[in-house]
């Protein structure tokens, strides 16, 4: 029997161990009271009997041993129990959970710019005719984003689904083929849901930890007062579902403009109108909503319709002139009357002994074409500073291929 407890004891943690071991080390039955006894084989004292606490605790220890062993086996690519796999992703912090990723090279939260960093980068224009008034903190709650949405690490996505929430066709095929077969058994116990409803699952082997289904309207053609109601509510739930669940970063595609005809042009509009009135009023509630597009008309309608919904700081000044060509710069500035730099046959250029260093020529500036460090060190005090300008090939009159690789 000691042998027994004692084998046991190896397997089970906590105070129930210590109490087997406890048991193990006596030579005698342990008696009751916390009084030291006699063992019937001679004068030999044995351990004092547990009090009820260590016995509630080594039952306690013994109860969740299983279900911890288990959860630490969990494979999402292979396990079909839905609900062992939710609460085993449920314990996992943000680290760990990337193991089990479907894919290496997804996109945090920090890389995709806010709508204020974004204007300010590309240089929007900004319309004198907007809808809302200019406020910036909503233009730091809100993200235009052009890629794969089932990539995003962030709270939640949105999933534009169809009735049955099974998996279909466009970003409905993509997010279930990410997320494995679990999201299809989980979605199975949601029984479906209604035009511009939302129902929430758990996002299995995507980086977003949660998928919000919402199924969109059908529209061929011009869209009804009542689809655009739908088209909206498909937004308005599936933040609600955000809240409720205290997610603070949430992605949305371009819902029903796929398979559903529904006209890109006019859903953007409801779009940007439904999400700057729901910022109005829950901009606490949330981190950041990302408009996530995948087709570059998409991305061209929103760039475009965003300033009059979410207007910025007018830019100050024209924007950059596009890079000139090689053979369109011209001829560099000489380092002395009558003096050119002339190319070198490795293709650096070198001035002449006792020139002085030429300035940078004065469309270089505009042109993304950076001195070359290589030989600047050891030319300066020769001839200034070196450049190594790209080859450009082009034709002479006979048809032959000219290579010009300095000036």
């Amino acid at each position: 029997m000691p042998g027994l407890l004692m084998s046991m004891q190896n397997r089970l943690p906590g105070a129930f161990a210590r109490l087997l071991s406890a048991w193990g080390r006596c030579p005698g039955a342990v008696q009751g009271g916390g009084r030291r006894r006699v063992c019937s084989r001679g004068r030999v004292p044995v351990c004092r009997a547990p009090a009820p606490w260590v016995l509630a605790r080594g039952f306690r220890s013994w109860a969740t041993a299983a279900p911890l062993a288990m959860a630490a086996k969990v494979d999402l690519t292979t396990s079909t129990d839905w609900k062992e796999a939710k609460s085993f992703l449920k314990g996992l912090n943000n680290k760990q959970r990337r193991e089990h990723y479907f894919t290496r090279d997804f996109i945090k939260l920090k890389q995709i710019p806010t709508w204020k960093e974004m204007a300010k980068s590309i240089r929007v224009r900004q319309p004198e005719e907007t809808v809302f008034p200019k406020n910036n903190s909503l233009n730091e709650k809100i993200s235009l984003f052009r890629g794969d949405i089932t990539k995003l690490e962030v709270d939640a996505i949105v999933n534009a689904a169809n009735s049955s929430l099974l998996g279909g066709g466009g970003v409905d095929g993509c997010i279930h083929r990410a997320a494995g077969p679990l999201l299809k058994e989980e979605c199975r116990s949601l029984n479906g849901c209604e035009i511009g409803k939302a129902k929430i699952s758990c996002g299995y082997r995507l980086p977003a930890k949660f998928v919000i289904h919402t199924v969109g309207p059908i529209a061929q053609g011009d869209p009804s007062p009542a689809q655009q109601t739908d088209l909206s509510n498909c937004y308005k739930n599936s933040l609600k579902l955000a809240a409720e669940n205290k997610l603070r970063t949430v992605a949305f595609p371009c819902i029903s403009t796929g398979v559903f005809g529904y006209p890109n042009d006019a859903a953007a509009e409801i779009v940007l109108n439904t999400l700057h009135q729901w910022l109005e009023e829950n901009k606490e509630k949330v981190d950041r909503l990302i408009i996530c597009v995948f087709l570059e008309k998409d991305d061209e309608i929103y760039k475009e319709k965003m300033p009059r919904f979410f207007p910025v700081d007018p830019c100050e000044g024209p924007p950059p002139p596009p890079p000139l060509s090689l053979l369109e710069m011209g001829p560099p500035t000489p380092t002395k009357a009558g003096a050119r730099r002339t190319p070198h046959a490795s293709g650096k250029g070198r001035g002449r002994s006792g020139g002085e260093a030429p300035p940078h020529h004065p469309r270089l500036r505009h042109s993304g074409i950076k001195p070359c460090k290589s030989n600047l060190a050891a030319h300066r005090a020769f001839a200034g500073p070196t450049y190594l300008l790209p080859k450009v090939t082009h034709c002479n009159a006979e048809g032959q291929n000219l290579a010009t690789q300095g000036l």
